[in-house]
């Protein structure tokens, strides 16, 4: 009786210790993120802390779940930290010309092709059923942007920022429900 009874005063103790090293990590990640301490988190634990404790499932979820609520949480601070620093650094007229090369279905059905796949000109051409003239001026437009690429075999494909700027408005529909906006 009195080795359960030691074994519950020595969970509670754990778990006292763990909610006070869990409101430190949580002032300490703070006093990180606003860049008091140069953004930098650490934790001590010495020997004797390690050694002195016993092995516990229950210990043991309870520190996964702390930890993985700290991490979650500062990740989510920082992200819409960082967020927010890109939105206040972005050049207007660079965001500007990347919508307006953009901002035409047909050189949106050109990107969404290459999106699947490389394709050359002809190959453009008759899946738009535009004229050449048009072909060509909308791939002027992409390539000046850095959207679309010269291929090795004299076609065309969609650049890395091409991808990720097709995959952002391809989320940014699916999040604004696809709706027509007059």
């Amino acid at each position: 009786m009195d080795e359960e009874k030691d074994l519950e005063e020595m969970k509670a103790e754990l778990r006292d210790e763990i909610k006070s090293l869990r409101e430190d990590i949580r002032r300490d990640i703070l006093s990180s993120l606003r860049g008091t301490e140069g953004g930098s988190i650490r934790v001590e634990l010495g020997r004797d802390d390690v050694e002195g404790t016993q092995a516990s499932t229950v210990v043991a979820k309870d520190l996964v779940k702390l930890i993985r609520e700290n991490v979650r949480s500062s990740l989510l601070e920082k992200g819409e930290r960082a967020v927010d620093d890109l939105v206040g650094g972005m050049p207007e007229d660079t965001a500007a010309d990347l919508l307006k090369s953009l901002a035409n279905t047909e050189r949106l059905k050109i990107v969404k092709l290459l999106y699947l796949s490389d394709r050359t000109f002809s190959d453009l051409k008759a899946a738009t059923a535009l004229e050449g003239a048009s072909v060509s001026h909308h791939l002027k437009s992409l390539l000046g942007m850095g959207l679309v690429s010269h291929g090795d075999e004299g076609g065309y494909l969609l650049t890395k920022r091409g991808r990720l700027l097709v995959r952002t408005l391809a989320l940014m529909n699916e999040a604004l429900g696809g709706e027509k906006v007059d």
